[in-house]
């Protein structure tokens, strides 16, 4: 698709997502409910979701198959200006932004690196996979409500990628060759160059699955991947205290499947949107109007946005970047 359309389409996914979270709420409201909400709760929750994407740079260690040990501050650095990338600019670049930094600051291959993020995005999925049954047991989701019709939709979506993404993933590390045939096969019609990219890509993902044969290494890092997002799960729960909202104790965990749901929809930078009618279905399933899920939805959005945003700069120009910089991502290989 062309990047001009898909742009387009993006801003305006988040555009309509914002009107329809917005309808028969005024802006009033929403300010006016923001600023009686607790202070020392909004900081808590960005230094939670700080807590958890230093968790996750923890865990991206266990992803690079090296002779040596990675420096915390390097993973930490690319992880932050990675998703600060995609929390301003379009196309998910941050995505590609995190490997490069990382590669340009410690010389590594920016393919392999590469590779870890799609192993990673794999185990992320498995896991929310995982939580979304454990939320399940604890509280059913029903379909006779329009919200609860949403969330049952956006879950078989969630489980049918996760199952798909499971298959092959165990059956392209049985069997490399036969894999490497197949994705062949299927990207003949691609030029010659970027195809050749695409395949040393594969090569490097298939690499990286190697942790699956690692019982050990597998099982820290599904603890801390449950760890990481128990931190999101418990930032939501203090974000709902922060605004006054009483519900039960799983009520964050019910949200976090919803909003990395909510996210997976394609649209401006940072979520902005999608994220929102997301925060507003999950709460629609308690019972909670829109009077206080709206500006709820706002509270989470900016206790994110700002904590990633804010580090993700500094640590940028302590990299000696700037934002327009980062296009070189989604260059060649850096060493």
């Amino acid at each position: 698709m062309n990047r001009a359309l898909q742009l387009i389409l993006g801003i305006g996914v988040s555009v309509l997502c914002v009107w329809l979270s917005m309808r028969g709420i005024s802006f009033g409201e929403v300010l006016y409910a923001l600023k009686r909400a607790n202070v020392l709760g909004f900081v808590a929750v960005m230094g939670l979701t700080l807590l958890g994407f230093l968790l996750r740079a923890i865990r991206w260690r266990y992803f690079i198959e090296l002779d040596r040990r990675l420096p915390l501050q390097s993973l930490f650095s690319a992880t932050m200006i990675g998703f600060m990338t995609n929390n301003v600019l379009p196309f998910r670049l941050g995505e590609f932004v995190r490997p490069w930094i990382l590669a340009r600051r410690e010389k590594l291959p920016k393919t392999t690196l590469l590779a870890t993020i799609v192993v990673e995005r794999a185990v992320d999925m498995l896991t929310l996979l995982g939580i979304f049954g454990l939320t399940m047991m604890i509280h059913p989701i029903a379909e006779n409500t329009e919200a609860g019709h949403k969330v049952q939709v956006g879950a078989r979506l969630l489980i049918g990628l996760c199952v798909g993404l499971t298959a092959f993933t165990v059956a392209a590390e049985r069997n490399r060759v036969l894999a490497r045939k197949l994705i062949g096969g299927a990207t003949g019609w691609v030029p010659p160059g970027p195809r050749d990219r695409l395949l040393h890509l594969f090569d490097g993902f298939l690499e990286g699955l190697g942790l699956f044969r690692d019982l050990g290494k597998l099982s820290i890092v599904f603890m801390l991947s449950f760890v990481m997002f128990m931190c999101f799960a418990v930032a939501l729960g203090v974000s709902l205290w922060s605004l006054g909202i009483s519900l039960p104790w799983y009520a964050g965990l019910v949200l976090l499947v919803i909003t990395a749901i909510g996210i997976m929809v394609p649209g401006a930078p940072g979520g902005v949107g999608p994220l929102n009618i997301a925060c507003i279905a999950g709460l629609a399933l308690f019972g909670i109007g829109r009077a206080q899920s709206v500006p709820f939805s706002w509270f989470y959005f900016f206790s994110q946005w700002l904590p990633i945003t804010s580090v993700g700069l500094v640590y940028l120009n302590r990299e000696g970047l700037t934002l327009r910089s980062l296009g070189q991502a989604q260059g060649g290989e850096v060493a």
